[in-house]
């Protein structure tokens, strides 16, 4: 099984300014702390995970959906939907960005028995390397 991360905004204007870069290295310390050790990436080597984060201007707190199957391209799709105004009205959108993400990477997880503190080491692998980094800037 492989990892993709992705976003998805559908209400005009409604969207974070997050880097690329920080959702690629969510996924990459993914990858590293939890396909690899838990053996995800070798059961079934065309499936692919998908985790789709998104937001309106209605959403309130962190909301999960899924699992949804796409048969025809093999994909496992998870809706991880954030909340807009608490991440957005924040100076530095960053902090809550990734607090809530990964609030919402835990309940993923749960649901394939990864523990919690597996998922929250990785989330501050994240913050300590993201945070206050100008690498991470948005571009």
């Amino acid at each position: 099984m492989k990892l993709t991360i992705s976003s998805l905004y559908l209400e005009q204007g409604c969207e974070f300014s997050i880097s690329f870069k920080v959702r690629k290295l969510i996924r990459q310390k993914l990858e590293e702390h939890v396909m690899q050790p838990y053996h995800f990436d070798e059961k079934d080597k065309d499936l692919f995970l998908g985790l789709i984060i998104s937001t309106n201007s209605t959403t309130k707190r962190v909301e999960v959906k899924g699992p949804d199957f796409d048969k025809r391209n093999k994909v496992i799709n998870w809706g991880l939907w954030l909340p807009y105004e608490l991440i957005v009205k924040n100076e530095e959108q960053l902090v809550p960005y990734i607090n809530y993400l990964f609030d919402a990477l835990v309940i993923v997880f749960e649901f394939y028995n990864i523990e919690e503190d597996v998922i929250r080491n990785i989330q501050k692998i994240v913050a300590n390397e993201v945070i206050d980094n100008p690498k991470y800037d948005i571009l």
